[in-house]
């Protein structure tokens, strides 16, 4: 008997936890429409993220991509390393890499192509001029995107020099203050924004995950390309080795760069009469002769007349 009743209990607890672990048909229901609420929910998430994505990084760099594809056949793996090297040292414009350059400058042959068809077919010349124009135009779309890619090189460039010296000012302040010089790199990209500041931000990066500092810098000095930059890593990396005082260094430098900018400020101002003429002699000169001797001519001519008719 007891036997029995045990067996009952037993069988009873077995069967009130199967039923309570047994889903029924309306749970099974249920979990079934929030996973699938849950995958719908996942998904428009993912797609109003690609379409909070600016219209360049959504569009135009896949297509630049693709036309990137056309020109690889014909592009060989030094042009691109150029390109790279060029997209690096203007700080990458837009995001634009070496493959989206390539696209770029296939896009703008694409366009200035049917641009000079055009001009060609509609221009009433002769075919030698025609040929001209259809020329010159396919060059202006080859050469178009390396001409502003060397803009935005050269601007930056210029953007880096300037900085250079209050960039050194800073560091040699914060060094003879008593900070070791990565921590006076810290405080400039801190309180300065400029193209400088940001190269030495990429520089801590590299060097917070393991690279040497005089490598970072080296690298920081490669991409800018700025001879003035270049030479303050090396004068850096000979105080370090030779165990020669780094603030000291660093104001030499400071005004060594000083120095550099007022030569180049009156370089520049020797050059300005040699630039100004052009403009003075085809477009102001005439101006004067005009109004000053044009009334003249005018009285000159009126004499003439009757003095003849006499």
């Amino acid at each position: 008997m007891l036997v029995l009743i045990i067996a009952c209990v037993v069988i009873t607890l077995a069967l009130a936890t199967f039923g309570y672990l047994t889903k029924t048909e309306q749970q099974i229901l249920r979990e079934r429409i929030q996973t699938h609420a849950a995958t719908v929910t996942q998904s428009q998430t993912a797609v109003e993220k690609e379409m909070a994505a600016p219209f360049t990084a959504r569009v135009v760099m896949p297509f630049l991509r693709r036309l990137s594809g056309v020109a690889d056949r014909f592009t060989s793996s030094g042009a691109i390393q150029s390109a790279d090297e060029q997209l690096e040292a203007a700080a990458h414009p837009y995001g634009l890499g070496a493959k989206e350059f390539v696209g770029l400058r296939v896009l703008s042959i694409a366009v200035f192509t049917p641009a000079g068809l055009a001009a060609a077919t509609f221009f009433h010349a002769s075919l030698l001029l025609r040929a001209a124009s259809l020329i010159l135009l396919i060059f202006i779309g080859f050469i178009m995107p390396d001409y502003l890619l060397g803009r935005a090189v050269t601007e930056r460039q210029a953007r880096v020099r300037r900085a250079l010296p209050d960039t050194l000012d800073l560091l040699t302040v914060s060094v003879e203050a008593g900070l070791g010089l990565d921590a006076a790199v810290q405080k400039v990209v801190e309180k300065l924004k400029n193209p400088l500041s940001d190269e030495l931000r990429t520089a801590l990066q590299e060097m917070r995950i393991g690279k040497m500092r005089m490598d970072a810098l080296r690298d920081a000095a490669k991409r800018t390309r700025v001879a003035e930059f270049t030479s303050f890593v090396a004068a850096v990396y000979q105080a370090d080795q030779l165990g020669v005082s780094i603030s000291n260094v660093l104001r030499v430098q400071s005004q060594s760069l000083r120095s550099q900018r007022a030569q180049r400020a009156r370089e520049s101002a020797a050059k300005l009469p040699v630039k100004i003429l052009f403009p003075l002699v085809f477009f102001i000169f005439p101006a004067l002769f005009i109004v000053t001797l044009g009334p003249g001519v005018i009285q000159t001519g009126k004499a003439l007349g009757l003095l003849g008719g006499k």
